[in-house]
């Protein structure tokens, strides 16, 4: 593909999807479109992470980015796409290189996976090849001060408030089919029967269509939090999920948003749902997980678990062992470091202040469990997974 094809392509994207590219050469500078960048040019950073076939997308808690590298007439090119919108945000407009970017006017709002589909399409167009999902390497950076709706933050906040305090379509047989398809884990037949209700769709729970849309999105949440309980997921995992994607409906203006963001839910739970695939294990062994889920934040013992299942330790051990395949010990540990990526992630606590949390005996043994389950320290785990602010 020669560069008056490849801009052609890049301005017809753009009419069509309001996702802006930037075209840079390997020393950075821009090619297309034409921009004057300062001296210490911002988009360098990206670059110099963006090694090898792989593509660096970056989630910011209100828009996101995405940097691969590609062969353009023999030599070394980067594409830089974005700023892109996260759907139930709030915000209509912001800064980026020195230029307002506004909503629907520059930029469209897309959920993560809708993005992360749009750079493999890139990709596979501009490198001539295909990008596998493990080739895909997501960043966060969030700012303690920043109070938007995103739905990675308020769940962090919703799950840690139920911890400690303890707070624990139209068409019924287009329902059964999507409830279906999402416990079969099958995207691709996800979007074909979304985009079936999508095109029978009617709306009388309201006068108002954007309203009838967020009552009805609100009762498809509550239906499949209840599935994802039935087939496994924690109590609070669940709920926690339910109450952050209903929170940024506040941030849903228009019927084509809200069609855009029961699709994103959709996959929000898909996900949580085969990260815990329990619908086939006994009551006693999802009795103890949701136990262990609900008390990340304090030390859970054998005894504990006996007192509440009314099992005998060794009963309850070798059960849990031949169900999960790894001792009730592992699976403790393995629960409390993947909360700690969480906190790593999404707060600013110091590893002291996660290890009290997580009720670890003291700051050393949390990070010998970290490694030992990720292999990594807390510190090389936040280095390779956190995007920092550019100055």
């Amino acid at each position: 593909m020669n560069k008056t094809t490849l801009t052609t392509a890049m301005d017809l994207l753009y009419r069509k999807y309001l996702i802006p590219m930037i075209l840079l050469d390997q020393e950075g500078t821009p090619l297309y479109p034409p921009l004057t960048l300062t001296a210490k040019n911002p988009l360098k950073h990206y670059l110099e992470e963006t090694n090898g076939p792989v593509a660096n997308l970056y989630h910011f808690g209100k828009y996101m980015l995405g940097c691969f590298a590609f062969q353009l007439a023999g030599k070394t090119c980067y594409m830089v796409i974005g700023p892109c919108g996260v759907i139930g945000t709030p915000d209509t407009s912001y800064l980026f290189l020195e230029h307002e970017y506004h909503y629907n006017v520059h930029y469209s709002k897309e959920d993560k996976y809708s993005f992360e589909e749009y750079i493999q399409l890139l990709y596979t167009l501009f490198a001539e090849q295909p990008l596998a999902k493990d080739q895909i390497h997501w960043h966060y950076q969030t700012e303690s001060h920043d109070r938007s709706m995103q739905t990675d933050l308020s769940l962090e906040t919703n799950l840690y408030e139920r911890r400690v305090h303890e707070a624990t379509f139209d068409s019924y047989h287009f329902e059964l089919r999507y409830l279906d398809y999402i416990k079969r884990n099958e995207p691709e037949k996800v979007v074909w029967v979304f985009n079936k209700m999508k095109e029978t769709y009617s709306v009388s729970l309201s006068p108002h269509e954007l309203e009838g849309l967020k009552l009805k999105f609100s009762a498809f949440v509550a239906v499949v939090t209840r599935m994802s309980i039935d087939e496994g997921v924690p109590v609070n995992q669940a709920f926690g999920l339910s109450d952050s994607l209903i929170q940024g409906l506040v941030y849903i203006h228009s019927a084509e948003e809200c069609l855009r963001y029961i699709k994103e839910a959709t996959y929000r739970f898909m996900e949580l749902l085969h990260s815990y695939p329990l619908a086939q294990k006994s009551l006693l062994v999802k009795t103890i997980v949701n136990y262990v889920d609900s008390h990340l934040y304090e030390k859970v013992t054998i005894d504990d678990l006996a007192a509440i299942t009314q099992k005998h330790k060794t009963h309850l051990c070798n059960q849990f062992k031949k169900e999960m395949n790894k001792t009730i010990h592992s699976y403790i540990q393995e629960r409390k470091i993947s909360e700690a990526k969480h906190l790593l992630l999404f707060t600013d606590y110091s590893y002291e202040k996660i290890s009290t949390q997580l009720a670890f005996a003291n700051q050393s043994h949390f990070i010998r469990n970290f490694k030992a389950v990720t292999g990594q320290t807390p510190k090389e785990f936040k280095e390779q997974h956190y995007a920092h602010a550019l100055s």
